[in-house]
């Protein structure tokens, strides 16, 4: 009967169950299965299982609806559990089934909030993923994890397979801390793990090297340390790699007799003339990163089956899931064991040495298979990620003993003339950064201590200090003009766009007025919140519920309606909280709102960005180069 309690050991994977439950979701995107079942297993008791429970659309309905607003973060793929479903944009189960539509919206996040940060002694930080699941069947429809078998966490887990012992591998230490409001039932690891210390109820998928949560265990606040294995396989290595195994090489390259013959034939083009499996690998991912005329763009139309790869051939615009998609179905046509990995890309260094992972992180790469090595990370994506050192070109350096020797023509002797050279480096002085140089004997007659000047160093001074505490005001004043101002565009997405805009109006009004988001409730639930805690009645509540009402149909119909004037909505709830405030919490409201925390989100944003920026510009010596492997971050 459902909920009847289970004393059946957990240990083995079934269609139809969820993770939660013990296993990797195996049924199509959407469905569930009915009733109990029970699993065989290694004798050990576990808790209650109960189905019907399901991944929902909560999470992700907040994260679409208010994602600069909340002071807490949700993802979807990358996100929490929930009690929903629904249809049309957002509906449906949300599992690592179907990542497609999680990962595309946390990729166009407005603000890339913190998933998770980590310390680690690995010497190359810009080439450290962390994985989450690999999704290894392909049914023409979708790629998804194949139903497996899941074991109890052993203490050190086992070999990865295909690595054999003359491939460089160097153990590192990793300690992640996962935000309290990331979650997610998979837990994202460095691969290949080879030790994890974590606690609560997590069981272990061998052959994805995933942990996975049992009976409702999530990442939300986790924290835990990890041991995995850097892997540096040489070009050559991975040139000679032996033919797997024929039941390894028969699972993952299986492609759906849908799948167009144009993408066999593409793979066949672009990989002409390479020797070996290695080679045609590299010619695929440099093909899409570089020299197919391939554009990375997040808002393009989502699709994950065959027609989308074909589409995607065609049309040469996509993001992260259609690079390593597609680049995984075509490895497949060459006879090239692939499957495709979900996680997040290395972040963002912090000032404190601790690594940054947000939202916009979110990733996903083609594995490749190779015996001797094992399952190979590849790059495809443009601007995403960094390219694998072990598919770059062999290019010429110097002798590492004879730094810059003279030519036999070159003059060692010293000169009267000071040298451009010995107080700017080459590269700055290229870029024009060295400013103009002054001859022997000229002198410069600007004043620099000037009475006008320091003059002029006051009241810039003053000014900032006396606009300064009106910069959160004058924040928000813009913020919500820029939301509720704009009423071009007759489109369906422009219509859709103003809806979403004025919810986020109402949940920052109603947190300047101290009523905080709550990231776990449905806009519905949301919106009977705010009408309780700020005393809303009448036109007001009727306006909250209203746009309420209008976001749910923009996340769940399948031809979403919109609000007649959200704008008005969103001036007849402002009015209606300020009408039940006191004279204090509006006066803070206007001059000191809570939601221009943002502000502060946001600055640190840029700032990150422009030392990642500034540091990239002024490059790296050789050395250095060569500890760090190369990005192609472009912004």
């Amino acid at each position: 009967a459902h909920g009847q309690q289970l004393a059946e050991p957990l240990d083995r994977l079934r269609p139809g169950h969820h993770p939660e439950q013990g296993v990797l979701p195996g049924e199509r995107h959407g469905q569930r299965q009915q009733g109990d079942e029970q699993l065989e297993g290694s004798g050990r008791a576990v808790a209650s299982v109960r189905t019907g429970r399901r991944i929902g659309v909560v999470a992700l309905g907040i994260a679409l609806v208010v994602p600069a607003a909340l002071p807490a973060l949700d993802g979807g793929l990358l996100g929490g559990t929930g009690g929903g479903s629904g249809r049309g944009g957002g509906g449906g189960t949300i599992s690592a089934v179907n990542p497609l539509v999680s990962l595309q919206n946390n990729l166009n996040q407005p603000e890339n909030r913190e998933v998770m940060s980590y310390r680690t002694n690995a010497d190359n930080p810009q080439d450290f993923y962390l994985r989450i699941l690999a999704l290894d069947e392909f049914n023409g429809g979708e790629w998804r994890p194949s139903t497996r078998r899941l074991k109890d966490v052993p203490d050190r887990l086992p070999q990865p397979a295909g690595l054999a012992g003359d491939v460089s591998v160097t153990e590192v230490r990793t300690n992640i801390s996962a935000s309290r409001s990331y979650q997610q039932t998979y837990l994202p690891l460095p691969y290949p793990a080879s030790e994890v210390d974590i606690q609560g109820r997590w069981r272990f998928e061998p052959e994805g090297r995933t942990l996975v949560g049992d009976d409702g265990q999530t990442t939300r606040g986790a924290r835990y340390e990890v041991s995995s294995l850097v892997v540096e396989p040489t070009a050559a290595q991975l040139a000679g790699s032996m033919e797997p195994r024929s039941d390894l090489a028969r699972e993952y390259t299986r492609v759906p007799a849908s799948l167009p013959d144009v993408v066999q034939e593409t793979a066949e083009v672009v990989t002409e003339g390479a020797a070996n499996d290695y080679e045609r690998a590299v010619k695929l991912q440099n093909w899409f990163a570089a020299e197919g005329g391939f554009r990375y763009d997040t808002t393009v139309t989502s699709g994950t089956g065959t027609a989308a790869i074909e589409r995607f051939l065609k049309e040469k615009e996509g993001f992260c899931v259609h690079f390593s998609f597609t680049m995984a179905a075509m490895a497949r046509t060459l006879g090239i064991p692939a499957r495709v990995a979900v996680g997040f890309t290395p972040g963002t260094v912090q000032a404190d040495g601790s690594v940054s992972v947000g939202l916009r992180d979110a990733h996903a790469w083609p594995e490749l298979y190779f015996e001797g090595v094992g399952w190979t990370r590849f790059e495809p994506t443009p601007s995403r990620g960094s390219t694998p050192v072990y598919t770059l070109p062999d290019t010429p350096s110097q002798d590492p003993s004879d730094p810059a020797l003279p030519t036999d023509g070159a003059s060692v002797a010293p000169t009267d003339t000071p040298s451009t050279s010995e107080s700017c480096p080459a590269q700055e002085r290229q870029q024009g950064q060295c400013g103009a140089s002054t001859a022997p004997g000229a002198t410069d007659s600007a004043d620099p201590g000037t009475p006008a000047g320091t003059v002029a160093l006051w009241v810039l001074g003053s000014l900032v200090v006396l606009t300064l505490p009106l910069l959160p005001m004058l924040w928000r004043t813009r913020v919500r003009g820029r939301r509720l101002g704009s009423s071009g565009g007759r489109t369906a997405a422009d219509a859709a766009a103003r809806v979403l805009a004025a919810w986020e109006e109402i949940t920052d009004s109603a947190w300047d007025h101290g009523i905080p988001p709550d990231e776990s409730l449905t806009p519905r639930k949301a919106a009977a919140r705010i009408v309780r805690l700020g005393r809303l009645d009448g036109s007001a509540a009727a306006a909250v519920h209203r746009v309420a009402g209008a976001v749910e149909q923009v996340l769940y119909a399948p031809e979403p309606g919109t609000a007649s004037a959200p704008a008005d909505d969103v001036q007849a709830v402002r009015t209606g909280l300020r009408a039940s405030a006191g004279r204090w919490d509006r006066l803070r409201a206007t001059l000191a709102p809570r939601s221009a925390v943002r502000v502060i989100w946001a600055v640190s944003e840029r700032r990150t960005a422009l030392a990642r920026r500034w540091s990239d510009r002024m490059g790296r010596d050789r050395w250095a180069a060569r500890l760090r492997r190369p990005s192609r971050q472009q912004g």
